[in-house]
């Protein structure tokens, strides 16, 4: 899974799903919830990796590149936690290209959080 950071129509980062550049894999790194065979959706307070989104924001954030006005580009729809730190970093549009859902409660606050983004689509709603 990956995530490109665009504006006007120019890539500005890139971020990628997994571990940093500094481990090989994640249970090489140890990572205590791959290791023990974590599934999808759980455990990640003791997960050493990190969202597509996060690692783009991260990096830009190293580099000094501002994210502000930008739309991000993923496969998948941004899960609550980084949906939140894409609004913290600016960003003004999201769009992806699977949807899932939460359940009706979470859901409910997730659509209100996504209202406040300019762009939230699905790819095939262009």
């Amino acid at each position: 899974m990956g995530a490109a950071v665009v504006r006007n129509d120019q890539v500005l980062i890139t971020g990628w799903n997994g571990v940093s550049a500094t481990y090989q894999d994640c249970r090489e790194a140890g990572c205590p919830r791959c290791i023990e065979g974590g599934q999808t959706g759980s455990g990640y307070d003791s997960c050493i990796c990190i969202h597509a989104e996060q690692h783009a924001i991260a990096s830009a954030a190293a580099k000094g590149i501002s994210t502000a006005g930008a739309t991000v580009y993923v496969n998948l729809r941004p899960c609550l936690s980084c949906l939140r730190m894409l609004a913290s970093a600016g960003i003004d549009g999201i769009i992806f290209k699977e949807n899932w859902t939460y359940t009706e409660t979470l859901e409910t606050y997730y659509k209100e959080l996504a209202a406040k983004f300019s762009r939230f689509k699905p790819i095939n709603e262009f």
